[in-house]
């Protein structure tokens, strides 16, 4: 449901700036105290409507629609509509003049929220011969992009968007640019991959070669623009090349002020402290490959600290302009109480409260993160009753309260839950989860009725559940994914958190997890990422929970020349080890994990089929 909502606002917001930015921008008269005003408006589109019907053939029409454009401009939709209806034969116009009215009615639709009634104006008979060659057809073919924009038809908004760019005038302030850039990097790699293959013009294969240097080199800003220095070599007489999208123009002076100096402050006495550095090292070292320009690193132990405000205070002293940590959520919330930070910090951790000081970032690897995928995973698979499975104990029922409430928010309802102790005792938690100790126990009355002999009983399920969620380590999934099919439930989807894998290629153990569908970080589920493979044989073995806490490592160093591009939002994402990183307006940075499924063993990368979403 917050999905939708934000979607439909950003949908109307849209609206509204498209409607600004094709009409002639003249401010709507005020409706209070300025009759005179008003009376010059009106006085003005009347005359334009006199002229109109003295008028004949193109000439009557041109003059009417211009009438038409006013009124629109000062809002008067009805009367607009009235004189629209007066042009006769419209389409026998010049093309000029179909072209303008398609616009005229498009922004009639956009006026009153009809969207899909806007697109069919601007992709209709009166639209056919929009091109590029005339400015009533750039306006046209760019409303349509920005339409397709809106409602995630970023494909579509691309084709149009690069059909106009080389004959768009050069010095004319335009948003095209920047529109085509946001619209190529909302696409999913394999979504980039099937346009390539598609595009049939030297605009359209620029840009998304663009594109794509662009997302390959995210880990390293320095890369990018060495790689966008080479892109304009390359294609020197493609539009972009005389003028880049803004954000790219921003990405150098971005590294240019970038912090040079970082104290990183972590429990360097703990495991999860160690996994962090090793990562972040890892990045450190690989950024170092690349460039000289890295920036000076001091760190700082917090193992055991009771109060983070004197440690925190020497890293300010020792000349660092930025700080990572501490990892210690008790620690961030004394650094979130300070009323001003004098260095931009990026807590690794998330605090209680909402309201944080002006430079605090937050980092983490979020449960709520996770649960939220699942959520949208089993949501657009079109499942609306959920069973729940998880240890019982306080921090996993602060997890299930998260689920429960998050689901039903969204419109779904939580049919049933159960929580296990340890590792044993799974038969009675499956059974009382599938209510199937109610039919033993229904069974059980009945015989007390009847003769026995010759009775046979089958327990019976209950079959309102669409789908379980599962969170459990990989010794307990292996334990309760056979358990549910041994009770009748071996049909029902299952869906769970990265704590049911641990990283480790054990396909026959696997096996028992096969069927169940989780997220996890992109540094785990590919073991063939060439810097993993770097770390994995220079420091020591880990296992799924540390391989987690390496790649936030990793992203951290990655994100500290990012924050100022996402406090400025002139990133929307980037891409992470851990996830596709994005940052919530409280400055709280989220993961998007990738989604696997096991099968026959092995976590394999997992999309819903097309259909699924249909409900």
């Amino acid at each position: 449901m917050k999905a939708f909502i934000q979607n439909s606002v950003r949908r109307m917001f849209v609206a509204g700036i498209l409607f600004i930015s094709i009409t002639c921008s003249s401010p709507p008269p005020p409706l209070v105290n300025a009759p005179p005003q008003i009376e010059s408006t009106t006085e003005s589109i009347d005359e334009l409507l006199r002229q109109a019907n003295l008028a004949t053939g193109p000439d009557s029409a041109s003059l009417r629609l211009k009438a038409i454009e006013e009124l629109i401009n000062f809002g008067y939709l009805d009367r607009a509509e009235l004189e629209i209806g007066r042009i006769q034969n419209p389409n026998r116009l010049r093309a000029t003049l179909q072209i303008q009215l398609a616009l005229i009615r498009a922004q009639i639709a956009i006026k009153q929220n009809q969207f899909d009634s806007a697109l069919r104006w601007l992709s209709g008979n009166l639209a056919e011969s929009a091109n590029g060659d005339t400015s009533a057809g750039r306006r046209l073919i760019l409303l349509r992009g920005q339409l397709y924009q809106s409602i995630n038809r970023n494909e579509d908004a691309i084709i149009d968007f690069t059909s106009i760019t080389e004959s768009w005038p050069t010095n004319a302030e335009t948003s095209l640019f920047e529109d085509i850039w946001l619209a190529l990097t909302s696409l999913q790699d394999e979504e980039l991959d099937k346009l390539a293959e598609e595009a049939d013009s030297y605009e359209m294969r620029g840009w998304i070669e663009l594109a794509r240097i662009y997302q390959v080199d995210q880990f390293s800003i320095r890369s990018q623009l060495d790689s966008i220095v080479q892109w304009r070599r390359i294609w020197a007489s493609h539009s972009a090349a005389a003028r880049l999208p803004a954000p790219l123009i921003e990405l150098q002076m971005t590294w240019e002020n970038r912090p040079k100096h970082i104290a990183l402050i972590l429990p360097l006495q703990e495991a999860t402290g160690n996994a962090i550095q090793e990562g972040f090292l890892s990045a450190y070292y690989q950024s170092l490959s690349v460039s000289r320009d890295v920036p000076q690193i001091s760190v700082f132990d917090s193992t055991g600290l009771a109060d983070i405000n004197d440690t925190f205070d020497q890293a300010v002293a020792s000349g660092a302009d930025l700080i990572i940590g501490p990892l210690n959520k008790k620690l961030v919330n004394q650094i979130s109480e300070r009323i001003e930070l004098p260095v931009p910090t990026l807590a690794l951790n998330y605090t209680d409260e909402d309201r944080l000081a002006e430079n605090l970032f937050q980092f983490g690897l979020a449960p709520e993160d996770e649960i939220s995928q699942v959520i949208n995973l089993a949501w657009e698979a079109g499942y609306r009753n959920a069973a729940v499975i998880m240890p019982d104990n306080l921090d996993y029922q602060r997890l299930e309260k998260f689920f429960s409430e998050t689901w039903t928010n969204q419109g779904g309802q939580v049919v049933s839950s159960a929580r296990f102790i340890g590792d044993s005792g799974y038969a009675e938690v499956i059974k009382r989860l599938m209510a199937i100790d109610s039919s033993e126990a229904r069974a059980e009355k009945l015989l007390d009725l009847l003769p026995r002999l010759n009775m046979e009983f089958t327990p019976r399920r209950r079959s309102d559940i669409d789908f379980i969620f599962l969170v459990a380590n990989p010794r307990q999934g292996r334990q309760l994914k056979p358990t549910l099919a041994f009770y009748f439930a071996g049909d029902i989807p299952v869906f769970s958190m990265p704590s049911v894998y641990d990283g480790q290629e054990n396909q026959t153990g696997n096996r028992d997890l096969d069927g169940i569908i989780f997220t996890d970080a992109p540094w785990v589920l590919n073991p063939t990422h060439q810097l993993r493979d770097e770390v994995n044989t220079n420091l020591r073995q880990a296992q799924g929970p540390l391989q987690r806490l390496r790649a936030m490592g990793i992203d951290s160093f990655r994100l500290y020349p990012r924050l100022k591009q996402f406090s400025n939002n002139s990133i929307s994402s980037v891409s992470g080890t851990t996830g596709v990183l994005t940052m919530s307006e409280n400055r709280r940075i989220h993961r998007s994990l990738t989604t696997a499924r096991f099968e026959d063993g092995i976590a394999v990368p997992f999309r819903l089929p097309n259909s699924a979403s249909s409900n």
